[in-house]
């Protein structure tokens, strides 16, 4: 009676365990699949992330502890079958095979194909739980998507900032009388256009201005995300609006604190973009240019002089536009880039520059670059701004075109465009030519193989200006949102975005992730059977009262001591029926004689 009690608590623990793991696998499984997905805490994802080979093992120990168990079970439930199954009459391979399947062994023989085949699945199958425990329990980088939040920023299309700008303008007086007052973005305005240019001949371009860094070109985007504001230096009191060069400019859109091992933003924030179309004209449409040459001494034993060149064309508002340069050297030898732009915008007024004209070309070295005219036709956009990896990239969603009441952006823009063509220009080299040229012979995509200069030239061209304008219109932003000025309610506009963070954790990775589950699955109904199995002659043998052996089938010397013990039964069987037998004959004989 107590072997039976203890047979039974051995099932009951090896259905139990099997339940449990099987449970705990599903549950896991489901609490995934509905959370899609699920994330670690903080301190434990960070630990998971930072330490790759330590969270390896341990999920390794996990998913072994849990796979032992899984195969311990199942053979408590199995040894217990095959116990009741001998009392039968058996075959010595299927024997065989039912003590290797609880050893985690195999049986190979051709003359029993079928014992093999299933031995070796189950061998398989045992060494592929701890795979497939480990599958499930590892956890990967997922990306959860936060609510979406909104905020505001400087709106360029507003009256305010019109009337600022133009304020600034008025006050200052540079832009309307020389063009002075845009010397502050000469270099990032050089180095955007020079970055969106290479980059659209596969060269890397990263602009970096105000300690943010923007691939390609800055979108005419003032960064909106928490950690991308820049500078923490507050500007001085002169140096914000046209005067801006550097400083805190304050965000202000509010996003939950990140606990996250990256964070990305995405927000739809308003940009400043221009369509540019540049082609090549007539050769000496503009003209030869006025020179005059200075003596300036003997350097190194050769005569050196300084020659002023003016080129002057007529533009269709009726104006003239005119440029001045100045290079060391002989009129004979001058290499230059002259570019000159209609509507001229220093000393005008009432004129119209939401699309600008520049018309450039080269001389001496730079005679590669023709005569061309680009025109350029400001917008401001719609962008979609992500924030990802420490940069900002901008893509534009729409755009719209400047009109009468962006005059004062216009001219400003303008008078940068004609800042950039004057001043790119030093005494004895062009920094727009020798960019355009290094791109062009170093690209490694162009518009196809093979294509000409000059249309690589073009396309250059038209991404540099494009990058000047959309540098323009970030430090606009930039310095009319400077700490500490304060933009009233009518100088806003709305933007929106979310926040996505990227944390350890578990996701439905792909359809093999539910493969997972199966071979526990799989172990657990054989669990079951071989319970079933069991219990069913366990009731079967205590209503016929047979009492049977107990005994460990996979242990070589139990089977040994019971093969002795039943051969031995069955000697004594056959001796009594001998003995039988030959008491039956004697009598028989004894009958037969006294009957003669």
């Amino acid at each position: 009676m107590q072997i039976e009690i203890y047979n039974l608590l051995l099932l009951a623990f090896a259905g139990i365990g099997q339940a449990l793991l099987l449970a705990f696998a599903w549950g896991f499984l489901r609490a995934v699949l509905l959370s899609e997905p699920l994330p670690l805490l903080y301190s434990v994802a960070s630990y998971t992330y930072l330490r790759p080979s330590e969270t390896k093992l341990i999920v390794t120990l996990i998913g072994t502890v849990f796979s032992v168990a899984n195969t311990s079970f199942f053979a408590i439930a199995l040894k217990e079958a095959l116990r009741h199954r001998m009392h039968k009459p058996i075959s010595l391979i299927k024997l065989t095979g039912g003590i290797t399947l609880p050893r985690s062994e195999f049986v190979i023989s051709f003359r029993h194909v079928l014992t093999t085949l299933v031995t070796i699945t189950m061998f398989s199958l045992t060494k592929l739980m701890v795979s497939s425990w480990s599958t499930l329990l590892t956890p990967t980088l997922i990306v959860l998507n936060k609510p979406s939040t909104s905020g505001w920023e400087l709106d360029l299309n507003s009256s305010y900032f019109e009337s600022q700008l133009g304020a600034q303008l008025v006050s200052s007086g540079n832009v309307l009388g020389n063009g002075n007052s845009v010397k502050i973005i000469d270099t990032g305005g050089l180095l955007s256009g020079i970055a969106h240019a290479q980059y659209n001949f596969g060269v890397s371009g990263v602009l970096n201005f105000n300690g943010v860094s923007y691939n390609m070109s800055t979108g005419g985007i003032l960064p909106a995300a928490p950690g991308f504001h820049g500078s923490s230096q507050p500007a001085q009191p002169n140096n914000t609006g046209l005067g801006f060069v550097g400083g805190f400019v304050p965000t202000h859109v509010q996003f939950p604190s990140p606990q996250a091992i990256f964070s990305n933003y995405t927000i739809q924030q308003q940009g400043l973009t221009a369509d540019v179309t540049c082609h090549q004209i007539p050769a000496h449409t503009v003209g030869a240019p006025h020179s005059s040459s200075f003596p300036l001494g003997i350097f190194n034993g050769t005569a050196t002089e300084l020659t002023a060149y003016a080129y002057t064309m007529a533009c269709d508002q009726g104006e003239s536009s005119q440029q001045d340069y100045v290079l060391r050297s002989s009129s004979s030898s001058a290499s230059l880039v002259y570019s000159l732009v209609c509507p001229y915008p220093v000393g005008q007024s009432n004129l119209d520059w939401s699309k600008v004209n520049v018309t450039s070309g080269g001389t001496g070295k730079y005679l590669f670059l023709q005569e061309t005219t680009c025109e350029i036709t400001p917008k401001l956009t719609t962008s979609l701004v992500t924030y990802a990896n420490a940069t900002l990239n901008a893509t534009v969603v729409n755009s719209t075109a400047l009109s009468f009441i962006n005059s004062n952006l216009a001219l400003f823009l303008a008078s940068v465009i004609n800042y950039q063509s004057q001043n790119s220009q030093g005494l004895v080299a062009n920094s727009i030519g020798d960019a355009l040229y290094s791109i062009a012979v170093t690209a490694t995509t162009a518009l196809e193989n093979g294509s000409p200069m000059d249309l690589r030239l073009i396309e250059e061209l038209e991404q540099y200006w494009r990058g000047v304008i959309e540098f323009s219109g970030t430090y606009l932003r930039s310095g009319f949102s400077a700490y500490p000025i304060t933009i009233p309610d009518d100088g806003m506009v709305t933007v929106t975005g979310y926040h996505t963070v990227t944390i350890m954790g578990w996701s439905k990775r792909s359809p093999t992730y539910l493969y997972a589950v199966l071979p526990v699955t799989f172990f657990f109904l054989l669990t079951n059977i071989a319970i079933g199995y069991a219990l069913w002659h366990m009731f079967v043998e205590r209503h016929s009262r047979k009492k049977l052996a107990t005994f460990d089938p996979t242990n070589p010397l139990h089977l040994i001591m019971v093969s002795s013990t039943r051969v031995s039964g069955d000697d004594k069987r056959l001796r009594k029926r001998s003995m039988n037998w030959t008491r039956a004959s004697s009598k028989a004989v004894l009958h037969a004689g006294a009957g003669a």
